[in-house]
């Protein structure tokens, strides 16, 4: 307990120069408190400040089996001399060239060797491959790919100050086992149902209002070629989705003219849009 006695028997001035020691080593630990609070909000801020580019795969927006090789810069600032780095290259199939048996080459995508400027929130993105075709395939390509992008806060030969250009690397993965299987059922969405639905009744509306008019006559040789005519409208339209959806060689031209009826007592009457707004049957043509 001596130290104690010697504590308690110091005198006044040295309890001053005591707290004052105190007093400035508090204020010591204060301003290194205060500098590495400034020196990690600094950091932040350059952080946020800093270009933040990433590489991904995604959808084509205009057909859904397309997948194209997007590479965007989600940062606050312009990112200089994109390059790209892989480990094993993404590869795709020359289906331009296909030998006889469906066999293709398989070669590299054709990617630039630098992207020299992306502006925040800009993007560059091509046409990998098509996820059907890819399916085809099978395992005869490469599916899961190593790489990252490499690029810089300032343009090569940068004069501002004397700070060299920054560095920066984002790895990524591109995975086509991620994405969506290729058996896949596109939703459509309820704007697009009611479009559909919409166009649907104004089909049968325009069929309902023909059907009025052409049931009017009572003449056979009339009625006649009305049959002859909606008949060949109807072989036209089934050829042509023969032809397109099932591949098969149509039968008749596709733009076959339609057998038009020859005075036909309608008054050469022309079923177009104009004409066959019918509301609640209010609207009746003068048939003549």
């Amino acid at each position: 307990m001596d130290w104690f006695r010697d504590l308690v028997d110091l005198s006044a001035g040295a309890w001053t120069a005591l707290a004052a020691w105190l007093a400035v080593v508090v204020g010591i630990a204060a301003l290194v408190y205060a500098w590495r609070q400034s020196q990690r909000a600094k950091e932040q801020t350059a952080e946020l400040m800093q270009p933040n580019v990433a590489m991904f795969m995604e959808p084509s927006a205009s057909d859904w089996h397309l997948v194209e090789l997007v590479v965007k810069n989600f940062g606050k600032t312009p990112a200089f001399g994109i390059r790209f780095e892989f480990v094993n290259p993404p590869t795709v199939g020359k289906y331009e060239s296909a030998y006889d048996g469906g066999y293709v080459d398989i070669a590299q995508l054709n990617l630039p060797a630098e992207i020299p400027y992306l502006a925040p929130t800009q993007e560059w993105r091509i046409v990998w491959d098509s996820a059907l075709d890819r399916k085809e395939l099978g395992e005869g390509i490469a599916s899961r790919f190593h790489g990252a992008v490499i690029y810089y806060d300032e343009p090569k030969n940068s004069q501002k100050g004397k700070r060299a250009r920054k560095q920066f690397k984002s790895t990524a993965v591109l995975d086509w086992a991620t994405l969506h299987p290729v058996e896949r059922m596109e939703l459509l969405t309820t704007h697009d149902l009611a479009r559909q639905e919409k166009q649907k009744l104004e089909l049968l509306r325009n069929l309902l209002t023909y059907y009025h008019y052409a049931t009017s006559e009572s003449r056979e040789e009339v009625l006649r070629v009305e049959i002859n005519r909606v008949r060949a409208a109807a072989d036209e339209l089934r050829e042509r989705y023969r032809a397109e959806y099932h591949h098969e060689p149509a039968d008749h031209p596709v733009n076959a003219p339609v057998l038009a009826p020859a005075n036909n007592g309608l008054n050469d009457f022309a079923f177009d849009e104009a004409h066959t707004m019918i509301i609640n049957g209010r609207h009746r043509r003068d048939l003549g």
